[in-house]
């Protein structure tokens, strides 16, 4: 019984420290210990903005044009597009708008091969000193690159997120779907982990980094490119910071669906990619280590901790006198309840807001464990569908 009892504690504690002793640490520390580094607003290096499409002809041009009419010196930036075997109108698309625009290159790919393969050709093309990352459905700011490029100025900075904010299409997106409410809490904790300059993975729609740090994605491993390249510049000793002023948008996926086969795909990515950096788990820069651990393995696993939790749960319950583990137990069921509660609502569109995030709370670990089934098995594909727009 007192192995199971330890089991009880030590997932218990995980689970805790993941969510909740973890953000808090990271905050008091970043509210301490956090570094002041230089800025300069008239720091103005040559851009080059990568954009990897695959069937964006719903929303590529919207992009487009949102990248001319940043208040960016337009003979500081080029922006480089590649088409991933694009079948719909993406390619003519943005054929037409390039014939209109200097500044802009396309690079048409015949056969599709995935977003890493594409990104790799393009910082090949690329002639900027800073190299930023966008997504085909990111809208940013007009001042968000001007943002960004203020702190290449401070030599210790190897890379610099934005802040990525999901948009709710009311109408549009399901009651059930609470990513927009998680994003914020993920936010928070990048933010927080930035003024440390150790930000445990870029935010993949805005982010960008020193073209001389850029290091390719290995061909034969499926890796996160956001997760892949961030984690890459700190494992070379370089700052990876958060800049909250630099603000980009996206459309929330329309449901709880989409949002759980995003999650599911993108988990066995990434553990591969913590794989490739594995140096960052016992490293020098302890807060690295801590944070890479603390936000990413631990959060990840937490499905199995969930079970876990669950099961100790019911045995000591059914073994000990101790009311404390009746009423935990009793606590557990409660949750679960709130879950199924949620579920039943969102078919029928009804938001009310406890049991729907309860609910997508579920959903979310169910993905991250269905995710790490499919990394154990290696049943997963290089390349997959964009989220429907």
């Amino acid at each position: 019984m007192y192995i199971i009892i330890i089991i009880f504690i030590c997932s218990l504690f995980f689970i805790l420290h993941t969510y909740i002793f973890y953000p808090i640490s990271i905050k008091i520390l970043a509210f301490f210990i956090r570094k002041n580094y230089k800025t300069d607003d008239n720091s103005l290096p040559k851009v080059s903005i990568l954009i990897s499409a695959y069937n964006e002809g719903k929303v590529i041009l919207k992009t487009l044009n949102n990248f001319y009419e940043q208040n960016y010196p337009k003979e500081k930036s080029e922006i480089i597009i590649g088409s991933d075997g694009s079948t719909d109108k993406t390619e003519e698309i943005v054929s037409q708008f390039i014939d209109q625009h200097s500044n802009f290159v396309f690079i048409p790919f015949e056969k599709r091969r995935g977003k890493k393969f594409v990104i790799n050709d393009l910082v090949k093309e690329a002639t900027g000193d800073i190299l930023v990352f966008c997504d085909s459905n990111t809208i940013y700011n007009k001042d968000a690159l001007s943002q960004l490029m203020r702190f290449y100025a401070d030599e210790r900075v190897g890379g610099v997120s934005g802040r990525l904010e999901l948009i709710e299409e009311t109408g549009f997106t399901e009651a059930g779907n609470k990513e927009a409410v998680y994003w914020e809490y993920e936010s928070w904790i990048k933010e927080c982990e930035g003024k440390l300059g150790a930000l445990i993975g870029a935010n993949g729609g805005i982010y960008s980094i020193r073209k001389e740090f850029f290091m390719p994605m290995p061909e034969y491993i499926s890796v996160v490119d956001d997760l892949y390249l961030s984690l890459k510049v700190i494992e070379m000793g370089k700052d990876f910071l958060y800049c909250k002023k630099a603000l980009a948008k996206e459309i929330l996926a329309p449901s709880v669906k989409w949002e759980f086969e995003r999650k599911v795909r993108i988990i066995p990515r990434s553990f591969e990619t913590i794989k490739q950096v594995k140096s960052l788990l016992f490293n020098k820069r302890v807060i690295v280590s801590y944070g890479l651990w603390s936000h990413k393995l631990i959060r990840w696993l937490t499905p199995l901790l969930f079970i876990l939790l669950l099961l100790s749960n019911i045995i000591i319950s059914f073994n000990s006198l101790n009311i404390f583990y009746d009423i935990f137990l009793a606590l557990q069921a409660f949750v679960i309840t709130c879950g199924v509660v949620g579920y039943l609502f969102s078919l029928k569109n009804i938001n009310i807001k406890i049991f729907q995030l309860t609910y997508y709370f579920f959903v979310t670990n169910y993905a991250l464990l269905k995710g790490f089934y499919k990394y154990i098995t290696k049943k997963y594909k290089p390349t997959w569908e964009p989220t429907p727009r």
